[in-house]
């Protein structure tokens, strides 16, 4: 969580109508004693005094007086525009602002007031536009500057912001939100040692702003001095900041202490507000399996990455006896179609009860994941057959296929330090046999006009994810490339979620999902982590890739296998039993192993094609048979580790002679059924 800049005070709003009359100030009656018989600048002199001693009924009275008198009085007006917002009505606070405004140009405290009104709804373009106007008529003004500062911030433009908050500071080099906003734009612009100076600057200027602290915990993760990010959170936690518990708890996610790391990350904010006041409570908090036919509301409360990741918990929910229904946007309904067990909905059902709900990104806590219980069993997504043999179709077999994406989300408040320029993937150019194709949506694209030379990035067409649904040509296209090259985006969840091979590439401080020192992802099995080595250096990241990808154990799908030559019934067995693997085993590691190993092999099962209706039956019978080996031969360990070798014993063994017998037969009649040219064959002694 990253702290908010400050641009002064923020009012909230409400509309009312564009002629606002003096009486909308809110008196509506005369105040005792009060003299409104005296001329209107008298009253208005009185009304501010009596303001700022806190008798706001009755100042309110004496200024719908002065403006009922004079209605073209622009200090008055101001005046009123200040208490409206002070009451959050921003509309009519605008609406006399402006009517100020427009009588007298020169007032530059009016103008300042316009742009924290229009911060506070969010739009900043405007709000700058108001900041600049009371600049001109005071370019001395250090409140003016700040509030330039976070203005300019909100719309990305982080340079400006930084120089606008320094001007702040050399007007004023005790102003404490100045340097509050220069450390979150240089925080923001990957610049963490000098957000740390900004933030300790702030801090010690004003040490109960909790902002500052909470800032100053966040540039120490960035530099990986995590005891000391961990203190300042708590300081910042002290002073009553709430967001500096669930940037605690993402530190701890960070360093792979789940246990209380879901707990704080479980204080996370949106858009600054709570959970629940983000995402509204309707019925109680889901606290996880245990009650059979719980009908639960899982709310989408982050992006559509996230969406992508904590998505596998709801097949889970459904498996452990409960009926999930998430409520996400209907862009994203055909993707998630194929997780079993599940509804979906784009807006709450307004006469359904549901018994819980919860949040997607709280299903980990939920099910008390640990770092070795991550429930990783790839694919969890499904392209549609008809679509993939579309792009596999157009895509065309040649070359060993590259999916690129370079570019996250270009929404200010997400992290623009996490996207390379495409022009920094040129080193893979030098792969043999390299095919690139981009799998960029949106912005970004334009980088396609300018590429390096040696680089050449092939276009899925126009009409390549263009309809209403998102991901599902991405998705299709993604089961006929060989590796798929991505950002910290939504792209590389979705690659890691059909269990694709998928590469990605990570800033130096990287996001608590990925942890910290390691190639691997927990979460996603197939996928492999690139980190900078030096905050902004993405040249040494893709100078390894492209090391790894020139290798010649790089194979055919970059996960460092070979082919070798093998009859199709035990593929299929081998997948059977990979199968009962996934529901048997429970240690972390021994199931991402047994993840990555099913995925490979199902893949290969689907590239070449092979398909049969009796296929199921007889992969349901191998299946059957193995689970059943299974239980036998822990029942021959236990003898084993007791010294009983007795007649149980021997009919153990007999039955898994037996049971072998079996799958040989079904591994025979799928190796007839494909006529294959390697066999099983039993010899018996």
């Amino acid at each position: 969580m990253k702290p908010k800049p400050l641009a002064g005070p923020l009012p909230s709003s409400r509309a009312l109508p564009a002629k606002a009359q003096p009486r909308d100030l809110g008196a509506g009656r005369q105040a005792p004693g009060a003299p409104l018989a005296a001329a209107p600048e008298a009253l208005y002199a009185r009304g501010v005094a009596l303001w700022r001693d806190g008798r706001r009924k009755e100042a309110v009275a004496l200024l719908d007086a002065a403006l009922r008198d004079h209605p073209d009085f622009p200090e008055a007006l101001c005046m009123g525009g200040y208490i409206l917002g002070e009451s959050g009505k921003i509309g009519p606070a605008l609406e006399f602002y402006r009517r100020a405004i427009g009588l007298q140009l020169d007032s530059p405290a009016a103008w300042s007031n316009i742009g924290k009104l229009l911060f506070a709804l969010g739009r900043y373009a405007e709000a700058l536009d108001g900041f600049d106007a009371a600049l001109a008529l005071r370019p001395g003004d250090p409140d003016y500057w700040n509030s330039r500062a976070g203005a300019l911030r909100q719309l990305g433009r982080l340079e400006e912001s930084a120089a606008a908050a320094r001007e702040a500071l050399r007007l004023r080099p005790d102003f404490a939100e100045a340097a509050l906003n220069l450390g979150n734009a240089q925080l923001k612009r990957d610049r963490a040692a000098e957000a740390l100076d900004a933030y300790r600057l702030a801090s010690s200027i004003k040490p109960d702003l909790s902002a500052a602290h909470c800032g100053r915990a966040l540039a120490l993760r960035a530099l990986d001095r995590f005891a000391e990010a961990r203190e300042a959170f708590e300081e910042a936690e002290r002073l009553g900041n709430v967001e500096a518990i669930s940037g605690k708890g993402c530190l701890d996610l960070t360093l792979g202490d789940f246990e209380r790391g879901w707990e704080g990350y479980e204080a996370r904010w949106i858009a600054g507000k709570s959970l629940d006041e983000a995402l509204g409570v309707r019925f109680p908090k889901w606290r996880g399996p245990g009650r059979a036919g719980e009908r639960v509301l899982a709310l989408n409360d982050h992006g559509l990455g996230d969406t992508i990741q904590f998505c596998r918990y709801l097949p889970m929910m459904a498996r452990a006896g409960a009926a999930p229904t998430l409520l996400c946007p209907a862009r994203m309904h055909r993707l998630l179609s194929s997780l079993s067990g599940v509804g979906l909905v784009a807006t709450t059902p307004e006469n359904e009860a549901f018994d819980a709900q919860i949040a997607i990104s709280s299903l980990p806590r939920a099910f008390a994941t640990r770092l070795d219980s991550v429930p990783a069993d790839v694919p969890y997504l499904r392209a549609e057959p008809d679509l993939a043999k579309k792009w596999a179709a157009r895509i065309g077999p040649a070359g060993f296929k590259i999916g690129v994406v370079w570019q996250g989300n270009p929404n200010p408040e997400a992290d623009a330090a996490r996207s390379p320029p495409l022009a920094a993937f040129a080193p893979l150019a030098a792969a043999p046999e390299a095919r690139f194709l981009s799998l960029q949506k949106g912005f970004g694209v334009e980088q396609l006009a300018d590429l390096p030379l040696g680089l050449r990035v092939e276009s899925l067409g126009e009409d390549f994810d263009a309809g209403p649904d998102a991901f599902v040509d991405a998705a299709a296209a993604i089961m006929h490339l060989d590796l798929v090259v991505a950002c910290d985006t939504s792209i590389a969840h979705l690659a890691g979620a059909l269990g694709r091979p998928v590469w990605v590439a990570l800033k130096k401080d990287a996001e608590w999902r990925w942890l910290r020192d390691r190639d691997d992802s927990p979460w996603y099995p197939t996928m492999r982590l690139f980190r900078q080595k030096r905050r902004g250096d993405w040249g040494a990241v893709f100078a390894e890739m492209a090391a790894r990808l020139a290798s010649p154990a790089r194979g055919r799908d970059a996960e460092g296998l070979i082919a070798v030559p093998s009859a199709v019934g035990d593929v299929i067995d081998k997948i059977a039993i990979l199968e009962t693997k996934s529901r048997r085993l429970s240690n972390g590691d021994e199931l991402r192993a047994v993840a990555r190993e099913l995925a490979s092999l199902e893949d290969r099962l689907r590239r070449a094609g092979l398909d049969h209706p009796s296929l199921g039956g007889l992969k349901a019978g191998l299946t059957a048979l193995n689970e059943r080996l299974w239980d036998v031969e822990d029942e021959i360990r236990r003898c084993e580790r007791n010294g009983e070798f007795g007649e149980r014993f021997v009919a153990l063994a007999r039955a898994v002679s037996m049971t072998n017998d079996r799958r040989a037969a079904i591994k025979r009649e799928i190796d007839r059924l494909f006529g294959a040219a390697i066999v099983e064959k039993k010899c018996d002694a």
